[in-house]
């Protein structure tokens, strides 16, 4: 499978990590849908959600709320976090593009001190606050979308 579309209701602690044998692993409770290239994931009500996919993957999309996300020890060429409220994002040993796509909304990204990453703000009225510097010729690009919603970026 290459495509991971995972929607999250009602939780407060979710941890996203890549398995070291290409196995998906989520919640007995779900709602899966599969076929050869796209899995769609429905978690419907769990206080944490522990999710394995394969260690590399091409896009991941995550849909949460006022919650708590750990990624970890996952490449994919792209990570959308569809997110309401208030989200904190907590990322190790993670490479690709993460689009945060919000509005009204307030994100905390926090990354290791040695990740490389570059930003770029699109919307109306969006605003990032980066704690920590930023290299602009990094493969990492971390993004912010949709309207009147700020992301703080911060070392751990």
């Amino acid at each position: 499978m290459k495509d991971y579309d995972i929607k999250i209701r009602n939780n407060s602690n979710i941890r996203v990590y890549g398995t070291k044998d290409n196995t998906i692993v989520f919640p007995a409770d779900v709602k899966l849908d599969a076929d050869h290239d796209q899995a769609d994931i429905d978690i419907l009500k769990n206080t944490n959600a522990v999710i394995g996919l394969p260690a590399q993957v091409e896009h991941v999309e995550l849909n949460i709320e006022d919650a708590k996300l750990q990624l970890e020890d996952v490449v994919f060429e792209k990570c959308e976090i569809d997110a309401k409220g208030v989200i904190e994002v907590d990322i190790t040993n993670v490479t690709g593009s993460i689009d945060v796509n919000m509005i009204g909304g307030a994100a905390t990204l926090l990354v290791p001190a040695d990740y490389s990453f570059r930003t770029r703000c699109e919307g109306k009225g969006n605003n990032i606050v980066c704690e920590t510097a930023e290299d602009d010729s990094a493969a990492n690009v971390i993004e912010l979308n949709g309207k009147n919603s700020t992301l703080t970026i911060k070392t751990k």
